[in-house]
């Protein structure tokens, strides 16, 4: 493992927005003015329009997190959240504790899904912790395959509010469409239910998961409402035809979520390229290949019960040269798999 650098710590201070426009694309940023350096590590690669703010923390919180505008919401969603699927510890009060662990280090995105069973885990995370709401974005998704209607859709977004009690979810998910079994027609029915949730004001922004463009496109013709989130598998070994699906959402103004960052396990090496780009940054794989997500533009959501590695996930302030992110895009897959295009449950 390469040597771990230590989170960017936040004095107190005095803190502004500040914008800026390249072509085609805004910035934006919550700036401390003695913080040029971490303001310089923003990605600026393939934003096309989407809004960069930085998730404002308390004094004394460790990690400074760059932010996305998300349509639907007042408030920026952290680029760098803590997924809860999908690993041992998932659940109970590992997951308690790895929740914990990542709001304190200054994290401020938690995600979860209807079918990973873990909200009131969450909930008592989020209590124990102390953090106020208003601090906070949290990502749930919607359990499609127990759906039927936009009705069952909104009881669904109850019934999360209720067991997570925070009072309102910052985005809510269509967790899958055809892929999990979902047809068109039903798959158009759903989308329905989370515009009326958003409506209601129980969900800020509303989104899609482990949806293509065919499907996307379909919603948006039928309802006119543009999912704000499409969260997909994304990492450097994605078929060109997923790179190719991120490019077409952020030009539509959809702000993409990646899941499997990684690209496999944490502990296998992502391949000897990744190794030796994190070495010569005295950085670990996991910190390298999250980097690249976020220089794309795409937010992250890796999963860890280890404190360890909350820190490193969170300690993104660096930059990958272009000869590098070349090195990395251009070198042979590790063995992973595509799993939305093949679930049915239990996927992220």
């Amino acid at each position: 493992m390469g040597q771990i650098g230590k989170p960017q710590s936040r004095a107190e201070g005095s803190w502004t927005l500040r914008a800026f426009t390249l072509p085609g694309t805004l910035f934006g940023r919550l700036k401390e003015s003695r913080s040029k350096e971490l303001f310089d590590s923003l990605p600026r690669r393939q934003l096309l329009g989407t809004a960069v703010a930085t998730v404002l923390a308390p004094a004394g919180v460790k990690a400074e997190t760059p932010a996305l505008k998300v349509a639907g919401s007042s408030k920026a969603m952290p680029a760098i959240g803590y997924g809860t699927c999908c690993r041992p510890g998932a659940r109970g009060e590992e997951l308690v504790e790895g929740v914990k662990a990542y709001l304190s280090a200054g994290g401020r995105l938690i995600d979860t899904a209807q079918i990973y069973g873990n909200h009131e885990d969450i909930a008592e995370a989020i209590q124990q912790s102390g953090v106020d709401r208003e601090q906070l974005w949290v990502t749930s998704k919607v359990r499609v395959q127990s759906c039927n209607s936009p009705e069952d859709v909104v009881k669904a977004v109850d019934s999360s509010l209720q067991q997570l009690d925070i009072g309102y979810l910052d985005l809510m998910l269509l967790h899958g469409g055809d892929g999990w079994g979902i047809g068109p027609d039903r798959d158009e029915a759903l989308w329905r239910g989370l515009i009326a949730a958003q409506k209601a004001g129980k969900v800020r922004s509303i989104g899609v998961s482990n949806h293509n463009r065919e499907e996307v496109e379909r919603l948006i013709a039928k309802t006119k409402v543009v999912p704000a989130v499409n969260q997909l598998e994304f990492h450097p070994w994605v078929p060109s035809e997923t790179r190719d699906l991120v490019r077409w959402c952020q030009e539509k103004g959809m702000v993409v979520t990646a899941y499997g960052s990684l690209g496999g396990s944490r502990n296998k090496a992502q391949g000897e390229v990744v190794s030796q780009v994190a070495n010569n940054y005295g950085k670990t794989n996991a910190q390298v290949l999250l980097r690249w997500a976020l220089d794309q533009g795409v937010a992250v959501i890796p999963g860890t019960n280890s404190a360890e590695h909350i820190r490193e996930d969170l300690d993104l302030n660096f930059r990958l040269d272009a000869k590098d992110v070349q090195l990395i895009e251009s070198s042979s897959a590790p063995e992973y798999f595509t799993r939305w295009r093949n679930c049915r449950s239990g996927c992220a």
